[in-house]
């Protein structure tokens, strides 16, 4: 009777162990699967303990600011270290294609601008295509400005324009290519019959250089962006509907424009994060942990103190990925509207 109850026991404990050892190998299967499938099936946090941002924009211009000050506050929310990298060149074309041959695992976020970004794909020939990026948010909509020196003799917009109707193609302005700053001197040309002189930079930060150094008449800038030179210059019209919170003495550009009987589109400087697209196929809770982290970051009250600091408040908002993408294709096909004007400069 001893004997059996002991070979009775020696053999549950057998049993009881090959359940266990079928157990772990169920584990590996399954920790196996999520590898495989690009994420286990519950990711607790973050993966990355650093994470860079391409801007392809030089440093400090206004994306690179709206991402560097950012960054402090989003690192709380996500746990991760950011780093910046600026790659300035081609109108935006050059960092966006660093982005988009980068590893699409989340480890990589693109900071952009609208309307460079379809330009580049739009009258560039880009080899990537609006399709391949999937937006988190559009933080920014910075209105388009027409701004002088302070010493400047245009008072005001009429005064420009004026000028610039006697002395075709002599007046310069500062822009980037194909952008929504381009574009408001090519629909200002087509508007009022009048020949500007665009010069071509990299980004803000060189625009605004060229105005303040006296390298051209005027820049065609952005609202928010151009408080950075705010003691040094006059913005003479905004593309506002009403009188601008940011530049209270300037006129909105349509108001401006009504002498002439023409009006231009509303557009500005529209400053968005976005991922690769195949990263939110892929990893969808990391995208949906990444908008969490970015929704509970905008709306904390650190961050809202910060933009309201900055006085980047009034044009910056949590739109959220949904929203985003449709802006983001609406000024898409703006670019592709008016695509031959945009090319014929």
């Amino acid at each position: 009777m001893f004997k059996f109850k002991r070979w009775l026991f020696m053999g549950l404990m057998i049993a009881l162990l090959s359940l266990a050892a079928c157990g772990n190998g169920n584990e590996e299967s399954v920790s196996d699967e999520g590898e495989a499938g690009g994420e286990t099936e519950v990711e607790a946090s973050w993966p990355h303990e650093t994470t860079t941002f391409i801007l392809p924009f030089e440093a400090g211009g206004s994306l690179d600011t709206m991402v560097r000050g950012m960054i402090p506050y989003l690192e709380q929310h996500l746990d991760t270290t950011f780093i910046v990298d600026n790659r300035p060149g081609a109108a935006t074309q050059i960092g966006t294609t660093v982005f988009h041959n980068s590893e699409d695992d989340g480890s990589y976020l693109f900071a952009g601008t609208q309307l460079y970004f379809s330009a580049t794909m739009v009258l560039q020939d880009a080899e990537y295509s609006i399709d391949d990026f999937a937006m988190v948010n559009i933080e920014q909509f910075d209105p388009v400005t027409i701004t002088v020196p302070k010493d400047s003799p245009f008072q005001t917009f009429g005064d420009l324009i004026e000028y610039a109707k006697e002395h075709p193609g002599e007046l310069s302005y500062s822009t980037v290519f194909g952008g929504p700053l381009h574009l408001t001197g090519v629909l200002l040309e087509d508007k009022l019959g009048v020949k500007f002189k665009p010069v071509f930079y990299d980004g803000g930060g060189e625009m605004r250089n060229a105005l303040l150094g006296g390298h051209v008449d005027f820049m065609i800038g952005n609202s928010n962006g151009d408080t950075a030179i705010a003691d040094n210059i006059r913005v003479l019209a905004t593309a506002t509907d009403d009188v601008s919170e940011i530049w209270p003495d300037a006129e909105p550009i349509n108001k401006a424009l009504e002498p002439y009987g023409v009006e231009v589109p509303h557009v500005g400087s529209v400053r968005f994060i976005a991922v690769h697209k195949s990263f939110k196929e892929k990893y969808p809770e990391r995208f949906d942990m990444l908008v969490k982290a970015y929704e509970e970051m905008f709306n904390s009250d650190e961050y809202q103190k910060h933009l309201e600091e900055t006085g980047a408040e009034a044009v910056s908002a949590f739109r959220g990925p949904e929203e985003s993408d449709r802006l983001n294709r609406e000024l898409h096909d703006l670019v592709v509207q008016y695509k031959d004007e945009l090319q014929s400069e």
